[in-house]
């Protein structure tokens, strides 16, 4: 997959905090103490960036298996989630995307988070012969997705900073979530495509019957992949206040990554 790495992006005016107070938070802070069903449905009914705090304070509470258990139920994907360990009273744009573009485990293709989603085929062969030449079919074909979202997890004090993350991971994780979609969409596609397979074989061999399907196989997932770099290049921007102007900084280019397992 081909990506392009994060970048600094233009500026513009830090977000405020209502009330006026300058010592007032701009975004709730969250008391992860409810059960994981009560956690489950405030997600569900949540807007996106309280669904990202409230992710944000399981992971940090309970650790990034307990924030799997509680969304895989719901049916979202589960979200793992890489430590910026800038300390949280950071007010300085530029450190914090400087950080980001040479701390991040995806600075090298993705930038700031990614999406995977992988495809494996499954399914028996059923030959006819007509003339001479040999035709496979896919006996009851399966698909399986496996897809997995990574976001990076930081919980800053300043309040103009908390908004700025705050806003800037809710549009990311957005973003990833299109990335999902794609992958759910071409889940069914792969799945069509393999049913109304019919190719020609040399042989009524295993290997002749795997490498006839592969050949088209590789084809399909790579329409995937244009499908999802399609939506890319992307850029979250983060701002925050640092004087007469801020800073802005944003993510470009979060591919999902996609073929066999």
């Amino acid at each position: 997959m081909g990506t392009d790495p994060a970048r600094a992006g233009a500026r513009e005016r830090a977000p405020q905090c209502v009330g006026g107070r300058s010592s007032a938070a701009c975004v709730p802070a969250f008391d992860v103490a409810a059960n994981p069903a009560s956690l489950r449905v405030l997600m569900a009914g949540a807007d996106a960036g309280t669904r990202e705090r409230l992710a944000d304070a399981v992971q940090r509470r309970h650790g990034n298996a307990a924030l799997q258990r509680l969304l895989s139920p719901a049916g979202g994907l589960p979200v793992q989630r890489w430590a910026v360990t800038l300390p949280p009273g950071t007010t300085d744009c530029d450190v914090v995307v400087t950080y980001m573009n040479t701390k991040s485990p995806y600075r090298a293709d993705s930038g700031w988070a990614r999406t995977n989603v992988s495809f494996t085929w499954g399914g028996g062969a059923s030959y006819s012969e007509a003339n001479g030449v040999i035709t496979a079919t896919v006996a009851n074909p399966t698909v399986r997705k496996t897809a997995s979202v990574d976001m990076p997890s930081w919980a800053p004090t300043n309040p103009a900073m908390a908004a700025g993350w705050s806003a800037m991971t809710g549009n990311l994780r957005a973003h990833e979530t299109l990335h999902e979609g794609i992958g759910t969409t071409w889940e069914a596609t792969l799945r069509s495509r393999l049913t109304a397979l019919s190719v020609s074989v040399p042989n009524r061999t295993s290997a002749a019957f795997t490498a006839a399907v592969k050949a088209e196989w590789d084809g399909w997932i790579a329409d995937h992949q244009a499908a999802q770099s399609a939506i890319d290049p992307y850029t979250a921007i983060l701002s925050c206040s640092g004087g007469d102007e801020t800073e802005s900084a944003g993510l470009e280019g979060d591919l999902g990554a996609v073929g066999e397992d």
